[in-house]
């Protein structure tokens, strides 16, 4: 019962404040009308990272692989590398199915950490097969579109629609302030006028 009392208290105190202060009211007027574009940009993000993340496995199934050990120059596959006694090791980050494409893509969008996601995806060979230093360059334009499109595109949309709705709800904001004053000044006009009224009846 106290709990279900105290939360609609809360609430009015937070409309008191966020009414007695334009600016505040101002930023949660914006993000509240940015919510729906703002889904909009989420889905077309969704999709993006989807198209990219079939398109990832597609090209880098099974060769997020790599020997590791005291010497693997001679190493050229996953036979040589178990003959050697060394071991045959996934990358954290890799494609071999969807979810851990996206896992990799988001570090990508991130820019945490992208650099390895990269050079990992350009030494890549093939399917049990040692990686060979910038053995595949081409592969650098699946990273750098992806890093375009997510990461500037999508992000300036959706810097785009707070900046728009902020400057709308502001504009919004000023009219009503203007409406509220002109509201006022005709009152007190008509204040006047009425105490004028007054003091000739009562001559």
């Amino acid at each position: 019962s106290y709990k279900f009392n105290i939360v609609p208290l809360c609430l009015s105190v937070i409309s008191s404040v966020i009414s007695r202060a334009p600016g505040l009211k101002l930023v949660v007027e914006t993000l509240m009308s940015s919510l729906k574009p703002i889904g909009n940009i989420v889905v077309i993000c969704c999709a993006f990272f989807i198209i990219f993340g079939i398109l990832g496995v597609q090209l880098f199934k099974g060769k997020f692989f790599a020997c590791q050990g005291d010497d693997v120059r001679n190493i050229t596959n996953k036979s040589d590398c178990i003959m050697a006694n060394h071991k045959w090791v996934r990358q954290q980050y890799n494609f071999d199915n969807l979810a851990q494409a996206l896992m990799s893509l988001f570090v990508l969008a991130s820019k945490d950490g992208w650099v390895d996601i990269m050079y990992d995806g350009l030494d890549a060979v093939g399917v049990d097969q040692q990686p060979q230093l910038n053995y595949n360059p081409w592969m650098l334009l699946y990273f750098i579109s992806f890093l375009l499109i997510v990461s500037f595109f999508v992000l300036n949309m959706f810097v785009g629609v707070v900046v728009e709705n902020f400057h709308k709800c502001r504009r919004s904001q000023e009219a009503e302030e203007a409406k509220r004053r002109e509201e006022k000044r005709l009152k007190r006009m008509e204040k006047k006028r009425r105490s004028k009224e007054k003091e000739l009846a009562g001559r």
